[in-house]
């Protein structure tokens, strides 16, 4: 068992927060809720009435929704407010991707009978986050912060572009049919169809995921760019687990907007972009920042560069470094340049030294025999969470355990770098993941 006083000691301390961290409660702190709000003439997108967007469009035959949020208390929520607007049924929901955050709500309408449309890769692409059983449960928990309270977890997008959003992630029991299924389905690259005098053209755009879907109406000048667009750089990986991320066609998606030429960006989280100019030049910053860092990663290939150093120097051009809706607050460029690393060349970078490697527990066995003792080994981390250096906490604190499963003192050593590393990060996936692993650590000793 930990020591109850040595861990109350650990929950009472103050953990400060970096720069970053602090502007990331800044923003958060101005959201200002959750919203209806009227983009143009019969569109409206509602927002944070879950952690994602619903769109809402009315034609001549009915409501037509663009996702469907997260959860089905969210659906509702935001169909109540929009009935102040329209009492018209909702006929059609249209899937911009199998994610669950845009998906789960469709069972608020199940009462009437609706089109649902889809990619046809849709029904490939929901049952993939399941195939990683336990793994996938316990990391997408810890990423999104389930098992904390609100006040312990950051939003997973915090961002002030356009406006400030700081959207909560609402968790709710999900049974296995929880998804209404497509009931239209299309392949190839689009597909087209008219509701109630409205047109609805839509592109496969790979990106979050494989049937990735962009949903562009002419006559209104509105492109519904689901996850394609938000206003952080984008997660092209997720620390829950995911495969490969199609990178260079998620750039492309971003051209493919900007040739419709639209008025309205009606992104999946956060708030509308409005403007042909603002829209061209925000998806033209967006697209060189996935490309540069792609570029970052596929030079580390080809000029035989450790991929450890090239991620520790890795940074956006100031120009882009600089945006708002560049910030690393969901995707983060050292999780991302891995990931497309390992896309060209899989997990062996080159170094002879890394082909076997050591478990964690046999390099522990020699670093506590170079040291001369665990004692030895414990008082070194003492001084080095005390200096901050928590990464190196960490990793030794997890030899010593691979060793000695029941040792509290490196236990509490490691509980209390994760915490500190959650508050230093601007990073929501990160800091949500350090600080419920941190948790974790607590319970499993408890």
């Amino acid at each position: 068992m930990l020591d109850p006083h040595k861990m109350k000691a650990a929950k009472s301390m103050v953990w400060p927060a970096s720069k970053e961290r602090k502007e990331l409660d800044r923003i958060a702190a101005q959201y200002a809720g959750p919203r209806l709000v009227m983009v143009t003439e019969n569109v409206y997108t509602a927002i944070g009435y879950g952690v994602s967007n619903m769109i809402l469009v009315e034609t001549g035959e009915g409501i037509v929704a663009i996702d469907t949020t997260n959860s089905q208390r969210a659906a509702r929520d935001a169909l109540d407010a929009f009935r102040a607007i329209s009492k018209a049924p909702v006929t059609a929901i249209v899937y911009t991707h199998s994610h669950p955050d845009h998906v789960l709500g469709g069972k608020a309408f199940s009462n009437n009978k609706v089109e649902v449309y889809a990619h046809e890769s849709f029904l490939d692409e929901l049952p993939l986050q399941a195939l990683l059983g336990k793994s996938g449960a316990v990391r997408g928990a810890r990423m999104f912060g389930a098992s904390l309270l609100q006040s312990e977890r950051l939003a997973p997008n915090i961002s002030e572009y356009p406006l400030p959003i700081a959207a909560e992630f609402i968790f709710e029991p999900v049974a296995p049919d929880s998804v209404v299924k497509p009931t239209e389905t299309f392949n190839g690259k689009k597909t087209s169809f008219d509701i109630g005098g409205v047109t609805f053209h839509l592109y496969h755009t790979p990106g979050e995921t494989a049937d990735h879907t962009i949903v562009h109406m002419p006559q209104l000048g509105v492109v519904a760019c689901g996850d394609i667009f938000y206003p952080s750089f984008p997660n092209l990986y997720t620390i829950r687990g995911c495969g490969v991320r199609p990178v260079l066609e998620w750039a492309e998606a971003q051209n493919r907007i900007i040739a419709l030429h639209p008025h309205h960006l009606l992104q999946g989280h956060g708030f509308p972009v409005q403007g042909r100019e603002e829209i061209r030049t925000v998806l033209s910053n967006y697209r060189d920042a996935i490309l540069h860092v792609h570029d970052l990663a596929l030079g580390a290939v080809q000029n035989f560069e450790p991929i450890d150093e090239v991620v520790k120097e890795a940074v956006l051009p100031h120009h882009l470094a600089r945006l708002p809706y560049l910030i690393q607050s969901y995707g983060h460029i050292p999780y991302c340049i891995r990931s497309i690393y390992n896309s060209y060349v899989g997990w062996f970078d080159g170094n002879p030294a890394n082909l076997s490697p050591l478990s964690r527990k046999e390099l522990g066995k020699e670093v506590i025999t170079l040291a001369g003792s665990v004692k030895d080994v414990l008082q070194h981390l003492e001084k080095a969470q005390e200096e901050g250096r928590h990464q190196a906490v960490l990793e030794l604190c997890e030899m010593v355990l691979g060793n000695d499963p029941d040792n509290d003192t490196a236990r509490r050593l490691k509980v209390n770098s994760l915490m500190a590393m959650s508050h230093l990060s601007a990073n929501a996936p990160t800091a949500n993941y350090y600080r419920s692993s941190a948790e974790d650590s607590k319970i499993e000793r408890e």
